[in-house]
């Protein structure tokens, strides 16, 4: 199992080498690092010796750097890797035994100690010409109109520095004063959002884990071949995240008035388009839902253990995903989403029980 799921990572982390170069490398070395030293000391000083979950923490470090900026300070990486050690993992009473998925719960303490570093307004990615070995430091910003794949790169200069598509579906959109809330999408589709393939491909910007969907794809696929990530958890997450976001209201405001809020955006027609569908479509493909939706969710000692189960625990995490991003605005909503899903999976297991004969059995 735990080979699986590091073939999965795997994938996630050869497309964020070739979206971000060595600094990929370098956040995937400290956060593994960091895990597999945390785990020793903490084995030492309990006097538990070698430990046979060693593999299973290389794959916590591998999936801490798939949450983090490309760029981040290495301060971060080492917190945020201790943490879904220690609280993560150890403290909640080791491999098998923990509530809370670790990697979720050490990314969303770091989200609260590191806030500005972790939600940056620019994020970086590697121009066409440098990718798998251009600087991110040698970035310029690419303007909202102007195409990733396309743009001519300016002498010494390597990356382009983007407005990740989550950021701008949480802000407020503008609008002219006598402007709809369908013209408001419509700008926020045509003149602030990357194209939608530039989401699937990464190149829109994110961490390292979360940028790549496609390889969030491939990898999740890979994990509901083998058997790791049901059927129902998936369909059930897409399902919900695309309600909340088809009804959630979208906030607009006109010039010169306050904000204004409309329901049911994915129902708006702008000029003929569907741009309420386009809106929907990148809400799905946004920040970390699909890394957690395809990837955590897979973890069997923090999922419910009924078919029944499964479908309930992805309807949590897609539609308290997406109510966290589009009413409440919070940062790492994903992971919170998958917090609370872990939080209910006792209930869940209590309540889609099946009892044949006076006999419990797990459905």
């Amino acid at each position: 199992m735990t080979l699986t799921l590091m073939l999965a990572v795997a994938i996630l982390c050869a497309a964020g080498l070739a979206l971000f170069g060595w600094h990929t490398i370098r956040v995937l070395a400290i956060a593994v690092a960091v895990a597999l030293l945390v785990e020793a000391a903490f084995n030492a000083l309990t006097w538990r010796g070698r430990s046979w979950s060693e593999s299973y923490t290389l794959l916590v470090g591998m999936l801490v750097a798939c949450t983090l900026p490309p760029t981040v300070g290495w301060e971060v990486v080492v917190t945020t890797s201790a943490l879904a050690v220690l609280a993560g993992q150890m403290i909640q009473g080791g491999i098998g035994n923990y509530v809370w998925h670790p990697v979720a719960l050490g990314r969303v303490i770091a989200q609260l100690l590191f806030e500005t570093q972790l939600s940056p307004a620019r994020w970086p990615v590697l121009a066409s010409e440098r990718l798998g070995s251009g600087n991110l430091y040698l970035a310029r910003d690419l303007s909202p109109l102007a195409q990733w794949s396309s743009q001519p790169l300016p002498p010494g200069i390597e990356a382009w520095s983007v407005n990740r598509p989550v950021d701008q579906l949480r802000s407020v959109l503008p609008v002219d004063a006598t402007g709809s809330p369908a013209e408001a999408v419509a700008r926020l589709v045509s003149d602030a959002m990357p194209p939608w393939p530039d989401t699937l491909f990464g190149v829109a910007g994110g961490s390292l884990g979360e940028a790549p969907v496609l390889a969030i794809l491939l990898a999740g696929l890979l994990l509901t071949w083998r058997g790791f990530l049901r059927w129902s958890t998936l369909l059930a997450g897409l399902a919900a995240a695309t309600t909340v976001a088809l009804i959630a209201p979208v906030q607009f405001q006109p010039q010169g008035q306050p904000v204004q809020s409309q329901w049911f955006p994915g129902l708006l027609f702008n000029e003929g388009l569907p741009v309420g569908l386009a809106y929907v479509a990148y809400q799905l493909t946004a920040g970390a839902f699909p890394l957690v939706l395809f990837i955590l969710a897979a973890d069997p000692t923090s999922s419910p253990l009924t078919a029944r189960g499964h479908l309930l625990f992805g309807l949590i995490i897609g539609g308290t995903a997406m109510i966290l991003r589009t009413v409440v605005g919070l940062p790492a909503e994903a992971y919170w989403a998958l917090l609370l899903a872990n939080t209910c999976v006792p209930a869940i297991n209590r309540l889609t029980r099946r009892r044949t004969f006076g006999v419990t059995l797990l459905a």
